[in-house]
């Protein structure tokens, strides 16, 4: 029963420090903007930030190629929240929480392969005539990869919880 209890503390005390660390660093990025206009964290990695800044004319199009990143970042800011919120209240096997694992999961693959996607597409499409370079890290990508299936786990997982409450 302890280690429960210490689960739920974590995911409480996780759930805090993501809000605080999200706060600095949204914090960080406008006060850079409003203080000399430019943004102090890069969001898009440098190579989008030198289309953004080369290319003014090419904005809106950088804007909406890079607007499904802030998408994913919001839709999975807000799902990992529920899914501590949820440990956090010792709801370790319930379905919510599983579906909210589903959702952080997917997100968190979109987000990576999107991203490595994006300043390419980006770049092709703002100056067509220019090379493309494709970042890409294997470590990340099989790290991604594998959260779909540690959520099938853990929903495996549940399943035998559940059998085991029923039987005993």
């Amino acid at each position: 029963m302890q280690s429960i209890e210490e689960l739920k503390r974590v995911s409480h005390l996780t759930r805090i420090m993501l809000f605080a660390v999200v706060g600095i660093f949204l914090s960080i990025a406008i006060y850079g903007f409003v203080l000399q206009g430019q943004w102090w964290v890069t969001f898009g990695g440098h190579q989008f930030d030198a289309l953004w800044l080369q290319y003014e004319e090419s904005q809106f199009l950088l804007a909406t190629i890079f607007s499904p990143l802030i998408g994913s970042w919001l839709l999975g800011f807000y799902f990992l929240q529920h899914l501590l919120l949820a440990l956090s209240r010792g709801l370790f096997y319930a379905k919510t929480t599983l579906r909210h694992l589903k959702y952080v999961s997917w997100i968190t693959v979109f987000y990576v392969c999107y991203k490595m996607l994006m300043t390419p597409l980006a770049t092709y499409l703002v100056v067509p005539s220019s090379s493309i370079d494709i970042s890409f890290n294997p470590m990340t990508i099989i790290i991604v990869l594998c959260l779909p299936v540690l959520v099938h786990i853990f929903s495996a997982a549940a399943e035998l919880d559940k059998e085991n409450k029923e039987i005993v």
